[in-house]
């Protein structure tokens, strides 16, 4: 796997490559001016983002998101916030995490977000589905996707999309950890959605039918 790594801060630079060469192949750039030129000559699986929880900096997360669709982008904040991370999230970023976050955790992100899912917090997730249903209205999920689901895998995603754990859904439906994650997998292949984020997404009608095709 190719991954580009920005960051002016070259200590962060050396965690992220210690971290990462073991797992995929890693190019760094310590100047945000040549980044556009490095994706497009290394045309990269994955990009991790550096800022430093300044707005301007965020500003110029959203702009790369916007302009690089097509390549997954992973923002590492030196400080998370939830309202940076919900701007993130509208634009289209594919993870939001601490920009110290330990090597084994930043391994499981890339690989994560390299399988086609979403390295974001749970808190996260109900945080944005709570905005966009305050600002768009909660729109019944009728859509053809949910109704491809058993009653069960449905009560599942409406859990999820309340921002629990899988932990805290077998306990809540009293069955095992093992059952819920094949709920969900079930959920996923059969509403075509990648992760919780879209599932969650889906199930308070805020993403239709046509923007998962």
């Amino acid at each position: 796997m190719n991954v580009l790594i920005c960051s002016s801060d070259n200590r962060l630079i050396r965690q992220w490559l210690q971290a990462l060469e073991p797992i995929a192949t890693v190019t760094a750039v310590s100047n945000r001016g040549h980044l556009h030129a490095a994706i497009s000559e290394h045309q990269p699986k994955l990009v991790l983002f550096h800022v430093d929880g300044d707005h301007h900096r965020i500003d110029h997360a959203v702009a790369l998101i916007l302009s690089n669709s097509a390549t997954p982008i992973l923002v590492m904040d030196n400080t998370v916030s939830d309202n940076h991370g919900i701007v993130l999230l509208k634009a289209g970023v594919r993870g939001y995490t601490q920009a110290t976050t330990d090597a084994r955790l930043l391994q499981a992100a890339v690989a994560a977000i390299g399988r086609g899912e979403a390295w974001i917090s749970r808190r996260l997730v109900r945080l944005l589905v709570d905005d966009l249903v305050d600002r768009n209205g909660y729109n019944a999920a009728d859509n053809s996707r949910m109704s491809m689901l058993s009653e069960r895998e449905r009560e599942v995603a409406e859990i999820v999309a309340e921002g629990a754990t899988n932990k805290a859904i077998a306990a809540r439906l009293n069955v095992t950890e093992r059952t819920i994650k094949a709920h969900l997998t079930a959920a996923f292949r059969k509403t075509q959605t990648r992760d919780r984020l879209e599932l969650a997404l889906l199930v308070k009608g805020q993403l239709s039918d046509s923007e998962l095709t």
